[in-house]
């Protein structure tokens, strides 16, 4: 059947429209921080107040790195030889994707049920409760009895966040500082894919026994200055698919069943009809 010009011209304007409105509300779903408006011009800028930052404290079954230099070479392998490798650094959820990063392997001190380590010459410290900082001040007071101006270094090393849902590439990550933020541990995650809720992230938290689980809502500037924006240790964040591919999802399901019912039923007829 051939259109006539005026059909076509309605055809073509109504192809432009649906793309332009598929495009449009791609945009408003994959936009972070919508709040700033788009009149903020390039030479100008918006602030957002931090929240304050609490340290991260030591907890049974963390693993500290707790590097020791004094003027003793021999002395520097024997303080040392406690950061022996104890796991993984990174591990995948998705075993499609490529190892990011990181160490290949987690090496420290493991903190024992008591909340203590033991290290060469000062022996047992008990850590549980402290932070790096105040691991620092206690090993080097310590050690100084021994030692003339050590140095002294300390970090956690499974300071872990797990990232999952509608990221690029699903994973456990070990983080080399103990102030990640929500970004940092979804950049690691690829970002997240545009099926992904950027206003509705869940976030699952350690909390003394107990899980802490809240939502957050990257569609907005406020998320720099809520208490959640930094991680801690272990955080799980989750992001939800959205209503889209879910169904579409379901679609592709429910066109697998139909084939598959579609086969049974030719196979059926074929066995049927041998039988005869």
């Amino acid at each position: 059947m051939k259109l006539t010009a005026q059909p076509k011209r309605l055809l073509v304007c109504f192809t432009a429209f649906t793309t332009c409105l598929l495009f449009s509300c791609t945009t408003q779903r994959i936009a972070y921080f919508q709040d700033i408006p788009d009149s903020l011009s390039v030479n100008s800028a918006k602030y957002v107040d931090l929240p304050p930052f609490t340290p991260p404290v030591v907890r049974p079954d963390d693993i500290l790195n707790i590097n020791v230099q004094t003027l003793d070479p021999q002395a520097n392998m024997i303080l040392n030889q406690g950061n022996l490798p104890i796991q993984s650094g990174v591990t995948t959820v998705n075993p499609n994707a490529p190892m990011l990063n990181n160490q290949n392997a987690v090496s420290g001190y493991l903190v024992n049920k008591n909340g203590d380590i033991f290290m060469p010459y000062i022996g047992s410290v008990h850590v549980q409760g402290l932070t790096t900082s105040g691991i620092h001040d206690t090993v080097l007071n310590r050690i100084s009895v021994y030692f003339k101006n050590p140095v002294v270094n300390v970090r956690f090393a499974n300071f872990k966040v797990t990232v999952l849902g509608e990221v690029r590439q699903p994973a456990t990550f070990s983080l080399p500082n103990e102030k990640p933020t929500v970004l940092d541990a979804l950049g690691l995650a690829g970002d997240i894919t545009i099926f992904g809720k950027r206003n509705n992230v869940l976030l699952v938290r350690d909390a003394e026994g107990r899980k802490e689980i809240t939502r957050l809502d990257l569609d907005s500037t406020k998320i720099i200055n809520s208490p959640y924006f930094y991680l801690k240790p272990n955080d799980v964040l989750y992001v939800e698919p959205t209503e889209s591919r879910v169904a579409s999802t379901n679609a592709f399901r429910t066109r697998d069943i139909a084939v598959l019912s579609a086969g049974i039923s030719l196979l059926t007829v074929v066995v049927a009809r041998l039988l005869r």
